[in-house]
């Protein structure tokens, strides 16, 4: 009977063209999409080098990972990305009312910020080059106190330490196209794309679990009447949602590695084995919202994606934010299932030690827990008057 309903559950929901098309078909499109802006927007051979001023003041000369980066986009060249000049504040305000630059950077408590006085593509350029170079500053500091935490106990050459993760860092090559010149901060936005899929998935399990519910449909009235044990229906048709929904998500890993040259990092079965998990969050999110939202297809399918873009811009989507949302709200990442399936492909790619993979791949199977739990007890919690 469990594969019965299993089959019939996949059959069902393959030939529901809204559920297919946002957990397969959108993902896809937006993937080509990023592809397409992304090459364009990041080739350096595009633009021109253009004004800015840099503030050049005790904080900037204290933040060497800054200024060696900013420095070396500034040299002349087929790679200069700005002619900068090194100003004080007050100057700096001066030269952008005149419109003789096109923006400012400026560094506040230890962190770089940018000031523009209209919005174009240079200065989406020179925003985005900032946030790289801010989040490349992070994952340095990350890289050497992992490093330094493991030889605890031993003698550490700190500077030694700290070298070897500016070399990690700079010699990585996250690009789309592995002969572009693409910022590696736009593989954020592709590795949040996988996750936004995961996440959309929800509508899967929710669909799945209002076929059960007395309460949602007519469907669940004859399911709860049905000699058939309800553990068995739920979980069958939870089945059905978990697997298309991880089909769908290998296809698009597979679509953007191989179609795109978008990298995951070198390891196909952790990489394989961090989808898996996030799908699992997604569904067990599904089933959560579907049982406790008193509400119709519609209305629970709208607020699972409300919820996974919210998830995706605190992730790193829509602009790479993810640097500047970890430093204001560091625990929100910490606890959304898109944050931590970005931050897994994120760790696969970039650090050697697997201790930041496992416990994002943790983390998420916590939520799936604590999602399956809540559920469960709302389930066992419901009674029904009349059906």
């Amino acid at each position: 009977m469990f594969w019965h309903n299993y089959k019939y559950a996949f059959r069902t929901l393959i030939k529901n063209k809204a559920l297919v098309f946002w957990t397969l078909v959108f993902p896809f499109i937006l993937a080509i999409l990023f592809n397409m802006a992304f090459a364009r927007l990041h080739d350096y051979d595009v633009f021109e080098a253009f004004d800015v001023a840099v503030v050049n003041d005790q904080a900037y000369e204290d933040n060497k990972v800054f200024s060696e980066a900013f420095k070396s986009l500034s040299e002349e060249g087929d790679e200069q990305l700005f002619k900068t000049q090194y100003v004080d504040k007050e100057k700096a305000e001066d030269l952008l009312k005149k419109e003789e630059i096109e923006g400012y950077v400026y560094i506040a408590d230890g962190e770089p910020h940018v000031k523009i006085k209209t919005n174009g593509s240079n200065q989406t350029v020179l925003t985005t080059a900032t946030e790289q170079i801010a989040q490349s500053a992070k994952m340095i500091e990350d890289i050497a106190t992992t490093e330094i935490i493991r030889q605890a106990g031993q003698e550490v050459d700190v500077a030694a330490v700290y070298q070897n993760a500016v070399k990690i860092v700079t010699e990585a090559e996250p690009n789309v196209k592995d002969e572009s010149h693409v910022m590696n901060m736009i593989v954020i936005e592709f590795y949040t794309l996988i996750a936004m899929a995961c996440m959309e998935g929800a509508m899967l399990s929710s669909d799945m679990m209002n076929r059960c519910l007395p309460n949602i449909s007519n469907r669940g009235k004859r399911v709860a009447v049905a000699p058939t044990r309800k553990s068995v229906m739920v979980a069958s048709y939870l089945l059905a949602g978990y697997t298309m929904l991880f089909l769908s998500v290998i296809l698009l890993i597979v679509f953007m590695r191989f179609v795109l040259g978008v990298e995951f990092g070198a390891n196909l079965g952790l990489i394989i084995s961090l989808a898996a998990t996030g799908s699992l969050t997604a569904t067990m999110m599904g089933m959560f919202l579907s049982i406790i939202l008193k509400t119709n297809d519609a209305a629970k399918n709208v607020i699972i994606l409300t919820v996974t873009m919210v998830g995706c811009l605190f992730a790193g989507m829509f602009g790479g934010m993810k640097n500047f949302f970890d430093e204001a709200l560091p625990l929100v990442n910490k606890i959304s299932p898109v944050g931590q399936i970005t931050d897994g492909f994120y760790a696969l790619f970039y650090y050697e030690d697997m201790t930041r993979f496992i416990v994002n791949v943790v983390s998420l199977l916590a939520i799936a827990a604590v999602f399956f739990l809540l559920s469960i007890r709302s389930l066992r919690r419901t009674r029904y008057d009349s059906i």
